[in-house]
């Protein structure tokens, strides 16, 4: 049976930092310049790189265990969409 041998490319990488940032598909192919069907392709070859994966938690979790993510790349997404948040309630807040 053929299996697809996935590399980890700086593409990927930085796909994966999306993911653990909480980016979806499309995010991710707005962020990155890439076509949607490009983003999902890297995608399932990122999962097919961190092992038998189906699901973003699972890739942020084998992420962090192959040290491909740090705890502060976790961090700088909680502080980005606390951000995001406090910017969005500033803006809808009529005091």
């Amino acid at each position: 049976m053929y299996k697809h041998r996935a590399t980890m490319t700086d593409r990927r990488h930085q796909i994966l930092i999306l993911i653990a940032k909480g980016y979806k598909n499309k995010q991710i192919a707005r962020k990155m310049g890439l076509s949607l069907s490009n983003t999902r392709l890297q995608k399932w070859r990122l999962y097919c790189f961190l092992g038998e994966i189906h699901t973003a938690i699972d890739a942020v979790y084998m992420g962090l265990q192959m040290g491909l993510l740090h705890k502060r790349d976790l961090c700088e997404a909680i502080r980005e969409e606390i951000y995001d948040y406090e910017s969005e309630k500033q803006m809808y807040s009529y005091t």
